[in-house]
């Protein structure tokens, strides 16, 4: 049985984890990461999966049943299951319109009821043997992809020289696919990320493919995620880089960190700033979701998916359009203005504020409402136990670039003492 599962929520994702298991124990479960990789677009391969559950609110701001009814023009959806936090007559009546498809409130959902949650969107009925066959097609193509540039003569961009086990599906993007794999030359671990070029009608997204693959073979930090090599034609491309046993920022907020490691992951992710900075890249989007763990509990920088180079000939955005995630969006982002080093700074506030506090330094009920705030809002205030911090937040958080620290070193420079 194969779920993907769209929801902002990695806590509230592995508590699903575990519900399904108990009735499908050989379940396999993708997460889509709907603020990395927006809205699934018309050529996502929706046969790969028998069951897809989504939650009615994503952190977009936008709506699952939204999302559905969207797929729901293009291609044939697996049986679908939306989450909701309350009952709504609206949902009632646009479910009853769409086939296979039933809502549930999440306090109701429990490894008692899903099995009888499941039934009736005709779970039951899915012809998993089909399936199989689909998702092995699917997994020989990429990884012919990876064996073709094995060999080719000189191998890859990255310089790699031996073949690639590949393990497992870990996650699907709108435009690429994610593996587990082990590189066999010396049994590393690590992630395959293969892009099918012959499927996008826009080629920014390759583009922007390649460009994230360039920008990490710049980079040299235990601060930012290793990256082990790249390989492209003009159908097809892949992505090589570490994996992290650990799981994310954002994980670790929705359990709570304390205040010595929310100043301590605050510093190292000032030092993976500090990294890319000096090779002039601007990440862009700096969010817990994007601030990775390794075994030995050691930070990294990921995603490098629209970072920017600076002074760069090579641009893959229109002059007004808006990248990055709305809750971490500076106010030049919103406004859709030139962004540089301090773009990210202004990340890192939002994010030292959340984890100190536990809340989203800025919130609304509406995508506008939420760019209003980050332009226009006064940055807000820390509990009085941790007004000291306050002086740091601010300058963080100044919504013109210049009040902001003018480098991620001056930063490290103004947290380091508090966290010795």
């Amino acid at each position: 049985m194969r779920v993907i599962l769209i929801n902002d929520s990695k806590e509230y994702m592995a508590t699903l984890r575990h519900m399904l298991a108990a009735v499908m124990p050989d379940v396999e479960v993708t997460e889509f990461d709907a603020t990395q990789g927006g809205r699934p677009d018309a050529v996502f391969d929706w046969s790969l999966y028998d069951l897809l559950v989504i939650d009615e609110r994503l952190a977009s701001s936008e709506s699952g049943l939204a999302w559905i009814a969207v797929f729901s023009i293009g291609a044939k959806l697996p049986p679908t299951l939306l989450l909701t936090e309350d009952k709504d007559g609206f949902i009632d009546s646009k479910i009853e319109e769409l086939e296979n498809t039933s809502y549930v409130l999440k306090s109701e959902l429990t490894k008692e009821s899903i099995k009888g949650i499941l039934a009736a969107v005709g779970i039951a009925g899915t012809d998993v043997a089909e399936l199989n066959t689909i998702q092995s097609r699917k997994f020989g193509h990429d990884k012919d992809i990876i064996d073709n540039f094995m060999m080719i003569e000189g191998g890859t961009a990255g310089g790699d020289e031996g073949n690639y086990k590949f393990v497992r599906l870990i996650g699907q993007g709108a435009h690429s696919r994610v593996y587990l794999a082990e590189r066999m030359e010396d049994k590393q671990t690590l992630v395959l990320k293969v892009i099918d070029l012959k499927s996008i009608d826009d080629m920014t997204v390759a583009k922007r493919f390649a460009r994230e693959a360039e920008l990490l073979a710049e980079i040299d930090s235990p601060y930012v995620v290793k990256f082990y090599g790249h390989g492209f034609k003009p159908s097809y491309g892949y992505i090589a880089i570490e994996f992290f046993t650990r799981g994310d920022l954002k994980q670790r907020i929705e359990h709570g960190v304390s205040q010595e490691e929310a100043l301590l992951y605050a510093l190292n992710i000032g030092f993976g700033l500090e990294a890319i900075h000096t090779k002039n890249i601007v990440h862009r989007d700096l969010k817990p979701g994007n601030i990775m763990f390794r075994s030995d509990d050691s930070l990294a920088l990921a995603d490098f998916g629209i970072s920017k180079h600076l002074g760069g000939s090579w641009e893959l955005t229109k002059t007004g359009s808006i990248l990055g995630t709305l809750n971490y969006l500076s106010p030049e982002q919103g406004l859709g203005h030139a962004v540089d080093q301090r773009t990210d700074l202004y990340g890192l506030g939002i994010i030292m504020f959340e984890m100190l506090t536990g809340k989203k330094a800025f919130q609304a009920s509406s995508p506008g409402a939420l760019v209003y705030q980050h332009l226009y809002a006064d940055v807000p205030k820390l509990p009085e136990h941790l007004a000291k911090f306050q002086v740091i937040v601010d300058k963080l958080l100044a919504k013109n670039p210049d009040d902001r620290y003018s480098t991620a070193s001056e930063f490290v420079a103004n947290l380091q003492p508090h966290c010795v």
